[in-house]
């Protein structure tokens, strides 16, 4: 006999035995079926002819046809709903970082500096940052920042290269101080007191995913999931990058007859679809680049005045930096794959001027 007691007292041990004995119990005080198992309950919602399933508020329920609105039913923990905000998962994410570094520096005669930086690295993680949207946590279209893409059971799912993986970064600077020639011509403050720098910088791009407004509808996650590969192109992401014109790149990064969107789970009506089988930043941006110079001209007026001006030039070649596409949701097929933003802006040319004593 189950009584309330044992239920509000400690349910466990009693649910146990049940569970062994009698997985589906009546029980009296209660005026209803107990179901002591998740597979159990789905039989019972489903079995409309010998069991009436009603929630908190009196309503009946019968699943004969998987449906966004009865998603609350099918949670993986009854009662728990994805798509009311609910989460079953926590202290989810993980991340590892290694890298080689290699350092090169010299100071050679007559003003010559020379220093180069290769970093070699790989950051692995689940998720990229907090569920936090504040400066340091800002996410891009194409990725999960500080969230779980598609299913939200197995967070090692998502384990794969993070947001911020820069695998190749090379920094070369340099400083010159121009010599004056001997004789008698160059002798004089115009040709003295000149200096050149500059900064040289090329690095990976970033990685991000294909993504699916349409997917994840049946788990309460609509738009949460990644795309589907079609089929047309296999499955290896790096046969799926468009070739050709630069134009033609930037209008489709990528082959957009190599996605689908997400289809309908089985027994599933209209909008109850699944997740995608792309996995998370498979991905990545172009490579960019990027020239920074200067030139320094210092006067000295007697002894213990000097006037110094410089003119500093950024993205001195002015080449377009871009980053990964803007829009990378297979569900708006029209503009999949476009890059429309740069991550340098144009050549900006800059004039100082300073006064030392």
């Amino acid at each position: 006999m189950v009584t309330l007691a044992e239920l509000e007292t400690d349910p466990h041990p009693l649910l146990a035995r049940l569970r062994a004995s009698e997985p589906v119990a009546w029980v009296p005080a209660l005026g209803a079926w107990l179901v002591t198992s998740r597979e159990l309950a789905l039989q019972a919602m489903r079995d409309a002819d010998t069991f009436t399933v009603r929630d908190m508020n009196g309503v009946s329920y019968t699943i004969t046809t998987n449906t966004v609105n009865n998603e609350e039913l099918r949670h993986e923990i009854l009662g728990l709903s994805r798509k009311r905000g609910s989460r079953y998962s926590g202290n989810i994410g993980f991340a590892d970082y290694d890298s080689l570094q290699a350092t090169v520096s010299r100071r050679m005669s007559r003003g010559l500096y020379f220093q180069a930086a290769y970093t070699f690295s790989k950051i692995t993680d689940n998720v990229s940052g907090s569920l936090a949207t504040d400066e340091l946590n800002a996410t891009r279209a194409g990725q999960g920042g500080g969230n779980l893409l598609n299913s939200q059971k197995d967070p090692f799912q998502n384990k794969t290269r993070g947001d911020f993986d820069r695998p190749h970064r090379l920094v070369v600077s340099y400083a010159y101080d121009i010599p004056t020639p001997s004789g008698s011509f160059w002798n004089n403050q115009f040709f003295k007191g000149w200096a050149v720098s500059g900064i040289v910088t090329y690095q990976s791009g970033l990685p991000f995913s294909v993504t699916d407004s349409t997917s994840g509808g049946a788990f309460g996650q609509t738009g949460g999931g990644t795309a589907s590969f079609s089929g047309t192109c296999g499955t290896d992401p790096s046969t799926m990058y468009t070739q050709g014109s630069r134009s033609d790149i930037l209008a489709h990064y990528l082959n957009t007859a190599c996605f689908r969107t997400a289809t309908v789970v089985a027994s599933g009506a209209a909008g109850a679809t699944g997740f995608g089988d792309v996995p998370r930043n498979s991905f990545r941006g172009p490579y960019q680049q990027n020239w920074d110079f200067s030139v320094i001209k210092t006067t000295r007026i007697k002894e213990e005045h000097e006037l110094r001006f410089r003119m500093d030039m950024f993205n001195m070649w002015n080449h377009p930096v871009f980053g990964f596409p803007t829009a990378v949701n297979i569900g708006t097929a029209s503009t999949f794959g476009q890059i429309t933003t740069t991550v340098v802006p144009a050549r900006l040319i800059q004039f100082g001027l300073s006064y030392r004593h």
